[in-house]
């Protein structure tokens, strides 16, 4: 079967996760990347969104997360986007989500990250 890839690339948010009580108080940036394989074959040539995967609703969902919880890991982030979206989106059959924290506690470095793939 072939897939179609959806990327996003560097989606930025803001979130209160982190091990530090500061972080989990104060916040701090986070960058997302989302590579989803999708089964398009209903597409064809429809020009229709509703046969596709909306990536602004992709958007959304993943700001949601951020916005509503409060995590220690990125590790546990990086899951529940990707097992949330597998949820909500039936056309994406694998996903690849990398969380990146720009500005970890760890000294000079240009950041820390985190990778899953999951497939349905």
């Amino acid at each position: 079967m072939e897939y179609t890839i959806i990327r996003i690339n560097k989606a930025r948010f803001y979130g209160f996760h982190g091990d530090h009580e500061y972080e989990r108080q104060f916040g701090n940036q986070f960058e997302v990347d989302i590579e989803m394989k999708c089964d398009l074959t209903e597409l064809d040539d429809t020009d229709k969104l509703s046969k596709t995967v909306d990536y602004l609703s992709v958007y959304n969902t993943v700001k949601d997360i951020f916005q509503q919880h409060k995590f220690y890991l990125l590790e546990t982030v990086n899951m529940k986007i990707c097992r949330t979206l597998l949820e909500k989106f039936p056309l994406i059959k694998e996903i690849k989500v990398n969380v990146r924290k720009p500005n970890a506690p760890l000294g000079i470095i240009d950041s820390v990250e985190v990778s899953n793939t999951l497939k349905r």
